[in-house]
């Protein structure tokens, strides 16, 4: 039987998100150079982003910072209604953790505390079949996308594999648990993602000699699902019916619990082959 606890050596784990979000702060423009003095120890680097309000509106002030390590591994988005902290190297949950709570000790010291909405923990794992096998030997067939014959061979008699997401949503009272599986060749995170996610792209096109292709060509931070390949997506939500004003500590113990959730549903849901796979050293 495989072991699925602790470290898996040849993990599918591709991403990782943490959330705080919190009602806004409508000064936190003019705090962004302090903050960013108590995170350079630990997360060096530094750009700022802007986003219209609408497609028709160009966008023209920043309205969020992003501040990443020099590996350009971890990255915390910081915006007037969350703070999040995402990485595509994630291994211990205590080393996030702590990570996370620093962040939020910036933000906090800066702006008082903060008056939260929600917290949230969120894992993504690209999952791809080896030469002669199919997703149903990593994931159940309940999790999957509807793979139905007649279906797949309405326009002709060559079959076409289905496309899309497949979602069960469990609900704890509070907290909210989605395991999804996203089956959509070239994808690379989920798409509600892709907008946190893209500061690693930024970040690493920066880095990059000029080019006419820059951010028009293959992702350089993550790997794209193949043919055959998915997403499985596993999203821990703790909701609060009115906002509560909490301190790093509080949060940092509910994103703990989040995390255990998140963790749990992992190691229950792929399948034990799947686990022998990902239990062999590179």
């Amino acid at each position: 039987m495989a072991d699925r606890a602790g470290v898996l050596p040849n993990a599918p784990l591709v991403y990782t998100l943490s959330v705080v979000r919190f009602s806004p702060l409508l000064k936190l423009s003019k705090l962004i150079a302090d903050i960013q003095h108590e995170l350079r120890e630990y997360l060096p680097e530094y750009f700022q982003m802007a986003k219209a309000l609408t497609p028709m509106q160009p966008a023209t002030e920043p309205n969020s910072w992003a501040f990443l390590d020099r590996e350009l591994k971890y990255a915390c988005v910081l915006s007037n209604d969350y703070m999040l902290l995402q990485s595509i190297a994630y291994l211990h949950f205590d080393q996030h953790c702590n990570l996370f709570k620093k962040c939020l000790e910036a933000v906090i010291h800066q702006a008082g505390e903060l008056d939260v909405i929600g917290i949230g923990m969120r894992y993504v794992d690209r999952i791809e079949p080896r030469e002669g096998e199919t997703l149903s030997s990593y994931l159940p067939a309940a999790l999957l996308p509807l793979d139905n014959e007649l279906i797949s061979k309405l326009k002709d008699d060559r079959a076409v594999d289905p496309i899309g997401v497949a979602t069960s949503t469990y609900h704890f009272n509070p907290e909210f648990l989605h395991v999804r599986c996203w089956r959509q060749p070239g994808m690379w995170v989920p798409e509600d993602l892709i907008e946190p996610a893209m500061v690693f792209e930024i970040a690493k096109q920066s880095r990059q000699p000029p080019s006419p292709h820059r951010l028009t060509g293959s992702p350089l931070a993550f790997n794209q699902t193949s043919n055959i390949g998915a997403l499985l997506d596993i999203d821990a939500y703790w909701p609060l019916a009115t906002t509560e004003r909490l301190k790093v500590k509080e949060i940092a113990a509910r994103l703990d619990r989040l995390h255990s959730m998140a963790n749990s549903a992992f190691r229950s849901v792929a399948t034990e082959h799947a686990f022998n796979i990902w239990s062999e050293k590179p």
